[in-house]
């Protein structure tokens, strides 16, 4: 009875492996998803925020640590120690930035693009990623159980908790 258990639940762990690595092989490497955000504030206060990124520590809570590398370029080290490397590789003061992942030996890369939009009383900021996942493992995951705008998400809460003052 306990063999018969144990085999079974190896098989039910090999298929389900199987299944992850076959259903995220036939997706495709890119993405791009989006989302926007109202906040009270002229552009130029968003701009500032995105800009700024030596103060990312202080309201983006996964993020331990930034090395400026140049005045467009840096190095994020989050909680768990990982370090990404960016640049800012279009930039268009109060109405547009695109950041792009640098490293080339990481499972994922891409670009975010921020879109400030006056509107009134405020800006609307539309973040746009053109995303790569390179492992088909990791576009499952980020596919069916994170969700390809879980990361933007965040950096969304994280700025509006930023400029709420809390």
């Amino acid at each position: 009875m306990f063999y018969s258990i144990l085999i079974y639940g190896f098989g039910f762990i090999a298929v389900a492996a199987l299944t992850v690595y076959g259903v995220g092989s036939i997706l495709p490497v890119e993405h791009t998803s989006s989302l926007e955000k109202f906040f009270p504030v002229p552009p130029k206060t968003v701009y500032a925020l995105i800009r700024n990124v030596k103060e990312y520590p202080s309201w983006r809570p996964n993020l331990k640590q930034i090395e400026e590398i140049s005045s467009v370029s840096w190095k994020e080290t989050d909680s768990h120690k990982e370090t990404m490397t960016y640049s800012f590789v279009q930039d268009q003061k109060d109405r547009l930035i695109e950041s792009k992942i640098m490293d080339e030996d990481k499972p994922f890369g891409g670009s975010w693009t921020f879109e400030l939009i006056p509107v009134e009383e405020g800006v609307k900021l539309r973040i746009t990623e053109n995303g790569k996942v390179f492992s088909p493992v990791f576009r499952f995951f980020s596919k069916y159980v994170f969700g390809h705008t879980a990361t933007i998400r965040a950096y969304l809460g994280h700025m509006e908790r930023r400029i709420n003052g809390s």
